[in-house]
């Protein structure tokens, strides 16, 4: 894994995250009675809100990019595959990098390339309890061979 993945994978990664997160054009509460919009996006106090699917697709491209940003931090020194490298994304993307950061032993056991582990790890939490299909569907990725 560099941190520069193929376009292909990118694009890849990007659209499970759509998929997993859904689309709605109008705001509505998450599970965790938030203000969400467009795909899964927290709007904080005071930010204008989109009207449009192009509004909330701008939007959308500067969540996945912060999503990488903070894959990359996560996983810096790390050596995986763009797929593996793209369920870190996925749990940024969902999770913050400060949430996905707290997953300290599956982040050790992907250091070690234990991937079994890892993927263990991944499904012994809370989040798996709160997106069980996301979540094991992205356990299933870390724990394929590369």
């Amino acid at each position: 894994m560099s941190l520069k993945m193929e376009a292909a994978s990118l694009n890849q990664v990007k659209e499970m995250v759509k998929r997993h997160e859904g689309y709605r054009l109008e705001p509505y509460r998450c599970t965790e009675n938030k203000l969400t919009g467009g795909y899964g996006h927290v709007i904080l106090p005071g930010e204008e809100v989109p009207t449009t699917k192009e509004g909330w697709d701008v939007i959308f491209e500067a969540d996945f990019d912060k999503a990488v940003e903070g894959a990359a931090r996560i996983c810096e020194g790390m050596s995986m595959p763009d797929k593996k490298f793209g369920v870190w994304i996925s749990m940024c993307f969902q999770l913050g990098e400060n949430g996905t950061s707290k997953f300290k032993n599956a982040i050790a056991a992907a250091k070690e390339k234990n991937w079994e582990l890892c993927s263990k790890e991944l499904l012994s939490s809370r989040w798996h309890q709160q997106t069980p299909h996301r979540c094991e569907e992205l356990a299933d990725i870390i724990r394929e061979e590369e």
